[in-house]
């Protein structure tokens, strides 16, 4: 049977192009919003979930790891995705004419320096890059644009206005798929964790020391507030090494004691970075 994967947007979006990529052969399925759309797994509705989580430019997408905290999902592999942005208006729009730019709040970040180009521009948030792109086309408005892929120009007949506006030409952005199965989608050769320290001194570094001792290189860490105590934090962290199951647990026992909270999100293949 066809496996069904879900994606937060539409057609034309980075995310519906990532999870063609990462399943040739799947039903892509996209959804509004990211909760949607890991939700869709859970129902029972798709196979996988893919969601975007990093950007090389603008850092965590926080609402990934939010959802990873919530919903009983395992994070089963990764997938890379190289970013171009184009500034799409409806045929006929000129630059100097356009007075609103809708986009996710992350593509307007990775596109800051030619956003502060233009004068007396709104930006305007938006769920995804190809829902901003569609509803462009819908209000057939020359002084809106949206930031969204080609892809999205030619799904909803819109012109580009500007190419490859992104700030880094190295912009990257990083999926994790997700899975009710916590069975990864080939040999794992990465994890990632996520724990609140204990109130002691040194309790992050020794937590970090009891990977490290594992052989386990720490290639990421985030660190984000926890919104129900005052100036406390969150951190997620992904480790590389040997991920056999006997050998995780050794380190991650020997973390538990400095940590209020320790979990596992996955094992995983490691993606390979895009050319």
């Amino acid at each position: 049977m066809r496996q069904v994967i879900a994606y937060p947007g539409t057609r034309g979006s980075f995310s519906a192009a990532a999870a063609q990529e990462a399943f040739p052969a799947g039903e892509c399925v996209g959804y509004t919003t990211f909760p949607e759309a890991a939700q869709a797994v859970i129902d029972g509705k798709a196979d996988y979930a893919l969601l975007p989580v990093e950007n090389s430019f603008a850092g965590a997408v926080l609402p990934t790891y939010s959802i990873l905290e919530k919903l009983p999902l395992h994070i089963v592999g990764e997938t890379m995705k190289p970013v171009r942005h184009q500034l799409l208006g409806v045929p006929g729009a000129r630059l100097e004419d356009i007075r609103q730019i809708s986009s996710h709040p992350q593509a307007i970040a990775q596109c800051d320096e030619f956003l502060a180009t233009l004068k007396g521009v709104q930006l305007i948030p938006s769920a995804n890059t190809a829902i901003s792109a569609r509803e462009v086309a819908k209000k057939k408005d020359p002084s809106c644009a949206a930031i969204a892929s080609r892809e999205a120009a030619e799904a909803f007949g819109l012109e580009i206005l500007r190419e490859d506006i992104q700030t880094s030409d190295l912009n990257t952005t990083r999926f994790f798929i997700l899975s009710l199965d916590e069975t990864p989608l080939a040999e794992p050769g990465k994890a990632t964790v996520v724990f609140t320290v204990s109130n002691q001194v040194g309790a992050l570094v020794r937590v970090l020391e009891s990977f490290a001792k594992s052989g386990l290189n720490m290639s990421r860490i985030e660190s984000r507030p926890l919104p129900e105590t005052t100036f406390a934090y969150f951190f997620s962290a992904d480790f590389e090494g040997l991920m056999d199951p006997a050998h995780l647990q050794v380190a991650m026992e020997a973390a538990r004691p400095y940590t209020r909270d320790l979990r596992l999100l996955g094992v995983y293949p490691k993606a390979r970075k895009p050319i």
